[in-house]
Formats: structure tokens, C-alpha cells, sequence
């Protein structure tokens, strides 16, 4: 199958409300686009590493927590997922998935949290599922060469959120970049060292473990979250 050309740096239209005027140019925009390219192509029942969710399921879920306050919560506030998987059924209900794809591509609505905070909450966020749905068919799928400039914001990114995804597995995991050498740590106990290229150690440290291209060594650590 030949793979769709990528929208990057095209202005796209969207629903009403919508904003459709971000800045494509930044790696959490272009891991939206070449995501929501990607979902086109293999189709809404294709499978993700998410376990138990299509390629449909994952896009009403970037939806809902970006454009559904209410159902925002549930993703935060476990006790209260049941929330966020009733307006995900509602928003495939109410919405095709191609339709509901672009009103993801299109970026969150004007007046959402993720917004003003894109780089910050969206470039795992999207890098990570764009290699869900990547993966989902076949996790043993080679890894993506990316540039010197992505590896580096996406290493600075794992920092910020290293306590997070990797503070409560019971080890001190060290992620270490393949590539220069340049380590992300977190967490207390036996040392885990970890090392590959900065996408496959994003994969790891968001719950991806097996499907991550990368080294393990140490004692064997819990696995994370998969969200």
C-alpha cells in the first residue's frame, strides 16, 4: 500500500469553532497530521497498541480530551473513566470517523486547556499515539528516523514528565539516548537502564514496553500506564 503524501504545512478546514490556524510547524502539529494521515489510510477498525481500541476508538479519545471538559476529567480522575468512555461511544456515535478524524487534525477548539499548552501537553501525546497506530498491526515495525532537532525536544519533553510515566514502577529507571548519550531519570531502587532512540524511549517510559526498540538492562521493572 502506497502511503498517503502528509499534510504538514497545509492549511486545513474544519468544523465550526474549531481552530484550524495553529502552527504546523512544530513537532506535537506535525505528529497530529502525519497521525491523522495515517488513520485515513488504515481505517477505522485498524488495530493500535492501545489495548482493546481501533484506530476509531483512539481518535474520539484525543477528541474528548481536547474538545469535551466532561469527559476530560475521567482521563485524569480514574475513578471517574467511566465518564470519559461514555461521551468517547458518544462522540463515534455522533460523529463518522473521518469526520471525526479531521476534527482531530484540525487541532483543539479556541477555548480548550490543550490550546495554549499544545507543545507542552500534545508532542508525546501524539507522537506517542501516531505510533500507536503505526504499530498496532505489527509492534515489531522498525522505528522512524527522525531529526537531530525532534530527538532533542522529544528528550526535553521526557524530562518534564519522567516523574509521572516512570516515578511509581518501584526502580530508578535511566533512559538513556542511543544516539548522544543524554540521560532522563526517574524513580527509586535497583537501576533499570534503558536505552534506544528518543521515540522508542518515549514508547517505553508511556507503557509501550514491547513494542519499544530498545535495551533493557537491570532488574525487571513494572510496566507502566497505557494511555
Amino acid at each position: 500500500m502506497v502511503r498517503r503524501e502528509s499534510s504538514v504545512g497545509a492549511t486545513q478546514p474544519g468544523p465550526a469553532g474549531l481552530a484550524c490556524s495553529m502552527d504546523t510547524s512544530t513537532l506535537a502539529q506535525r505528529e497530529r497530521h502525519a497521525m491523522a494521515d495515517l488513520m485515513l489510510e488504515v481505517g477505522p477498525d485498524a488495530p493500535t497498541l492501545c489495548k482493546g481500541w481501533t484506530a476509531y476508538d483512539l481518535a474520539a479519545h484525543l477528541w474528548v480530551r481536547e474538545a469535551d471538559p466532561v469527559g476530560a476529567v475521567g482521563i485524569a480522575v480514574p475513578p471517574l473513566a467511566g465518564v470519559t468512555e461514555a461521551r468517547i461511544a458518544k462522540a463515534k456515535k455522533q460523529h463518522p470517523f473521518a469526520e471525526l478524524v479531521g476534527m482531530v487534525r484540525s487541532g483543539p477548539p479556541k477555548v480548550s486547556w490543550a490550546r495554549p499548552m499544545d507543545a507542552v501537553a500534545n508532542t508525546l501525546e501524539y507522537l506517542v499515539h501516531h505510533e500507536d497506530v503505526r504499530r498496532g498491526a505489527d509492534a515489531s515495525i522498525a522505528a522512524r528516523e527522525m531529526s537531530a532537532e525532534d530527538d532533542a525536544e522529544i528528550m526535553d519533553r521526557l524530562r518534564q514528565v519522567a516523574m509521572l510515566q516512570l516515578g511509581r514502577r518501584g526502580v530508578r529507571t535511566v533512559l538513556v539516548d542511543a544516539k548522544t548519550g543524554r540521560k532522563v531519570e526517574a524513580g527509586q531502587g535497583g537501576v533499570v537502564t534503558v536505552t534506544g532512540t528518543p521515540t522508542e524511549l518515549a514508547l517505553y517510559a508511556f507503557g509501550r514496553e514491547a513494542a519499544a526498540h530498545v535495551e533493557v538492562l537491570g532488574p525487571l521493572a513494572p510496566a507502566g500506564p497505557d494511555d
